[in-house]
């Protein structure tokens, strides 16, 4: 769960504190005596506060996880950067360095959707921040969640060389902590092999990967969208005008209020 949702972390504790005394009143009503003034009474009062305490974290921690979610959905989902940076606003403005996993995975959207609506300086002091905090972090595990939560928002600020960087460190931090083959490993492969592509201008090693990615339904509408605005370009640059269409008129179809549909639908005008 969030940390930062402050509401659903006092609710727990008011809950958790007044319950075992509403138990406890009861069952003294009940059986006519006073359970305060007994053992069982007490032994009862510490249960129902751990299992209150318990049971209503995880309920409400998945309701904060819940919202969290619909929040990064705007702008994965809905290619709505502008809502979710008003939505996003209040949870963005608590979280506070050194980052969690969990706060540097939404404030890494939250960059993200800065940089897309021109507020690049303000992306550039988050992404130096989730730089500086996973040089801290306390342990591999947790230094290669903030590495591979920050590497997307690394590439659009910094850089392909900086963020090559970071998937070496990540991939070390995952081998210092033992870590299986798993989807993470598998992200940090392909992303480096598009940014080497990147790097050494080979696009047809692109071309191969992003048209993988934008008639797929099983990536995000986002990832989609940025694909193909990267397929038009390839497209475009091979002077393959058909190619290029195809890739603009779907980014200007399902990038609603990204700044690459302003792009595409220009350059589709041009096209005529």
């Amino acid at each position: 769960m969030l940390p930062y949702f402050k509401g659903y972390k006092m609710a727990v504790y008011v809950v958790a504190a007044i319950a075992p005394f509403a138990v406890l009143y009861a069952w003294s009503a009940l059986a006519g005596r006073n359970m305060f003034a007994t053992l069982e009474g007490m032994v009862a009062l510490v249960v129902v506060f751990f299992a209150c305490l318990l049971g209503l974290s995880r309920v409400l921690g998945s309701k904060a996880d819940q919202k969290a979610d619909a929040l990064v959905s705007l702008y994965n989902d809905a290619c709505d950067p502008p809502a979710f940076l008003e939505q996003g606003e209040p949870l963005a403005q608590v979280i506070e360095p050194p980052y969690t996993e969990a706060g540097s995975w939404f404030l890494s959207f939250y960059a993200l959707a800065l940089d897309d609506m021109g507020r690049t300086s303000e992306a550039a002091t988050i992404g130096t921040a989730m730089v500086e905090g996973a040089k801290h972090a306390p342990n591999p595990a947790m230094r290669a969640g903030l590495l591979i939560n920050m590497e997307p928002v690394v590439v659009r600020l910094f850089g392909p060389e900086a963020a090559l960087g970071v998937i070496d460190e990540a991939e070390a931090a995952l081998k210092q902590a033992g870590a299986q083959l798993d989807d993470r490993e598998n992200f940090l492969s392909w992303e480096r092999a598009i940014l080497q592509a990147r790097r050494d201008g080979n696009d047809e090693e692109l071309l191969s990967r992003y048209t993988q990615i934008y008639p797929s339904a099983s990536y995000l509408p986002r990832m989609r969208v940025q694909a193909a605005a990267e397929v038009a370009a390839i497209q475009r640059r091979r002077g393959d005008a058909a190619g290029e269409r195809a890739a603009l008129a779907f980014v200007v179809e399902h990038g609603n209020r990204l700044p690459v549909v302003r792009e595409a639908r220009e350059r589709l005008a041009e096209l005529g």
